[in-house]
């Protein structure tokens, strides 16, 4: 380890920068890293991410608990501020961005001056492969704290948006052309910038099959923010957003590779999904997109259509697995666990009311319930449910806490009127009840009648005799 200046005794970075996307990113960028060739990891990176690579290795991290971490690794540790930074190097990776590579011991460098500190770092012909996190990611749309105030001790500088970042990837290729960089390869990652497990490029983002797109970007950020604390579901503003056409621009973080001179030879894939390249992407739209958007037209057929070929076709495909293309049931990732039919659907009524969506069945307001409904339109038996062991975990969103809360507030009022008006029907029943035992009494001749019409006219004769008096 050598000390270049600025370096924070006692310090550390939490949560260090990796995930198997990024692993198979560096993968692929092996043929640029030869033996001898000069590689710098700027930045908290897990160990593990790139001790595999080739080439002579340093890491520049800034505290120095970090730099123990690179000990037993065959890696050169620059211990400092970027500032400080006067090596150069034939490849550089700044997985984890630039936020985190000044101190508190020397300038505070923003992010135009940070990229021009990398680049003075790069030779001629050189690779810099970079990540920017999206300030208006939808990570940033869910998230419930303030990103302009402090909430830990690295939070010295919270700019937020207020940074000089380009907030899209047409700028962010500006601001590299305009340091001398060749962009090669440009690609969006979901559904965290520390650890994306769906990285996608420009291209496919446009022009790829838009359904299976949307399907992957939903699927990691289910898995990232399972029973976390949101402002809203972050898979349905993942895959809306793919949809729209605007997966780049609201993507959490842009990975890029780019080139101080003309681009290199080397490719990055067009489509990462967890460890490896996405296979082929299947056309169509989500199963689980289609029945919801059928509940929330009431279109009773097209559920029942819906429901009735997915038993038949992907039986132990859940319906945010399968891809729907006119009538080809395909299942869009093989490695998720099967399960049994029932369960399955059992597991779209949980989303379903979970998310607060309207449905054509308002008095299946429960699980069960639900799950015995949509199982009938299934055409499958419904009695009995049953129990899903190992539900899967959803994000713990406001927006659909509020919506099920608006939802009870309904129930709660509809009932309310319906007890008014059923106490005013019973005052009027009753009163009609007394006046029809009147009218029985009479006709029937009956002695507490007799009695009874004795003391009216007792009652009246007495007013009279008052009234003379």
């Amino acid at each position: 380890m050598r000390h270049i200046g600025g370096e924070m005794a006692g310090w550390s970075d939490a949560t260090p920068t990796g995930g198997p996307a990024y692993g198979h990113l560096l993968e692929a960028l092996r043929p640029l890293v030869q033996a001898g060739t000069r590689v710098l990891v700027a930045g908290p990176h897990d160990p593990g991410l790139v001790a595999g690579l080739p080439g002579e290795l340093t890491c520049l991290v800034r505290g120095e608990q970090d730099a123990d971490l690179w000990e037993d690794l065959p890696v050169a540790v620059l211990c400092g501020s970027l500032a400080k930074l006067t090596d150069q190097f034939d490849v550089i990776i700044a997985l984890d961005g630039v936020a985190r590579l000044c101190t508190v011991e020397g300038p505070q460098y923003d992010w135009t001056e940070s990229l021009q500190a990398l680049c003075r770092a790069l030779r001629p012909g050189g690779a810099l492969l970079l990540a920017v996190e999206n300030e208006l990611g939808v990570h940033k749309l869910v998230d419930r704290t303030v990103v302009t105030s402090a909430h830990t001790d690295a939070d010295w500088r919270p700019v937020g948006e207020y940074d000089d970042k380009p907030g899209t990837p047409a700028r962010l290729r500006d601001r590299l052309t305009a340091e001398g960089l060749t962009v090669s390869w440009l690609g969006s990652a979901w559904p965290l910038p520390a650890a994306p497990s769906f990285i996608a490029d420009e291209p496919t983002l446009r022009h790829g099959p838009a359904g299976a797109l949307a399907a992957a970007a939903s699927g990691a950020a289910g898995a990232a923010y399972a029973r976390r604390r949101v402002l809203s579901d972050p898979r349905r503003l993942s895959s809306a957003a793919i949809r729209a056409g605007l997966g780049a621009e609201l993507a959490p973080a842009w990975v890029v590779l780019a080139f101080r001179g003309m681009a290199g030879p080397v490719r990055l894939p067009p489509v990462v999904l967890g460890t490896g390249p996405m296979p082929q992407l299947p056309p169509g739209q989500l199963l689980e997109e289609l029945l919801i958007g059928a509940c929330l037209r009431h279109d009773l057929p097209a559920i029942r259509r819906l429901l009735a070929a997915w038993v038949a076709e992907q039986p132990t495909a859940t319906a945010n697995n399968v891809l729907v293309d006119g009538d080809v049931f395909a299942v869009l990732d093989e490695t998720r666990p099967r399960v049994e039919p029932a369960i399955a659907v059992r597991r779209f009524a949980t989303t379903l009311l979970a998310g607060g969506y309207e449905q054509p069945w308002p008095a299946a307001g429960d699980t069960d319930s639900l799950t015995a409904v949509l199982l009938a339109a299934a055409g499958l038996h419904p009695d009995p449910v049953p129990a899903d062991d190992e539900p899967l975990p959803a994000p713990d969103s406001l927006r659909e806490h509020e919506e099920r809360v608006r939802r009870l507030e309904e129930q709660l009022a509809d009932a309310a009127a319906r007890i008014r008006h059923v106490e005013s029907e019973l005052v009027v029943r009753d009163g009609e009840l007394r006046r029809a035992r009147l009218q029985i009494d009479m006709f029937s001749g009956k002695v507490g009648y007799r009695v009874t019409r004795l003391g009216a006219r007792a009652a009246r004769k007495a007013v009279r005799i008052l009234k003379n008096r």
